[in-house]
């Protein structure tokens, strides 16, 4: 469900096959990428490209990654936001906590 391509400074992950990030996926998407920032040293940019929606546990993983990403000094960030994503980002009071780019 999440592809990685590796560059020079970064990784970039990407979701396929959802449209969401929810319960039944977050703790997926939290390991694999807490997993490419311990093993990798790099930055990682979490692409969500048709991602529409994202829960409350989707939101606490990001929180812990983007967590983590700091105390490595690396930095985690979200990339091709859809409105309906930083609309749900404001509501929950997150804007903080990522570096977020929209479409």
């Amino acid at each position: 469900m999440l592809n990685f391509r590796i560059q020079e400074q970064s990784v970039i992950a990407s979701l396929e096959g959802t449209r969401r990030i929810n319960g039944m996926i977050s703790e997926m998407v939290k390991s694999e990428i807490i997993d490419f920032i311990e093993k990798s040293g790099k930055q990682v940019v979490l692409d969500l490209n048709g991602v529409s929606f994202v829960d409350t546990q989707g939101f606490s993983a990001l929180k812990a990654i983007a967590e983590l990403a700091k105390a490595n000094e690396r930095l985690f960030s979200l990339a091709n936001c859809s409105d309906d994503v930083l609309e749900l980002v404001e509501l929950v009071e997150m804007r903080e906590s990522f570096s977020i780019g929209k479409n």
